[in-house]
């Protein structure tokens, strides 16, 4: 087993539903997984406990098959998105998570508090490479019914 760091393998951030799409990634990616999960995801995990990712590193065919952004950061290995495992415990929601990562200072470039009639989860992006501004951007957005709107915190 590859692990990215401590507490997240390779397979957890490229593992994906489709079968018949091949979503390894190219070393490139892995590099960008690695800093991901070093400078993003092991903080929280820190803080939240386990973590259980439910989309990391998307290759462009899978990307398109599940209808997310042309240019989403999970296409460049620079988000994931995740719950705490068990799901979240009474009274703690996608938002709290949302909230600490606010509140840190953490590098990341755009965070989402994400819910659908079903589940709620925590988007987490890092600067992709390319992108021209040279520190992130510390967006902070909610997403309810496929909406995006300003993160107004708790």
């Amino acid at each position: 087993m590859v692990r990215l760091s401590p507490h997240f393998s390779l397979a957890e951030l490229t593992t994906t539903a489709h079968r018949t799409i091949d979503n390894t990634a190219p070393r490139s990616i892995i590099d960008r997984l690695r800093a991901l999960c070093l400078a993003l995801l092991e903080p929280v995990r820190d803080q939240f406990g386990p973590l259980r990712v439910t989309s990391g590193y998307r290759c462009p065919e899978l990307n398109t098959a599940i209808g997310g952004a042309k240019a989403s950061a999970h296409v460049f290995g620079c988000a994931v998105d995740f719950a705490p495992w068990g799901g979240f415990a009474p009274g703690r929601r996608s938002i709290e998570i949302v909230q600490w990562i606010v509140d840190s200072d953490l590098p990341y470039d755009q965070v989402i508090d994400e819910y659908s009639s079903t589940s709620s989860w925590a988007h987490l992006g890092a600067l992709r490479p390319g992108v021209t501004e040279q520190k992130p951007r510390r967006m902070a957005l909610t997403m309810r019914r496929g909406v995006y709107s300003r993160f107004d915190g708790l």
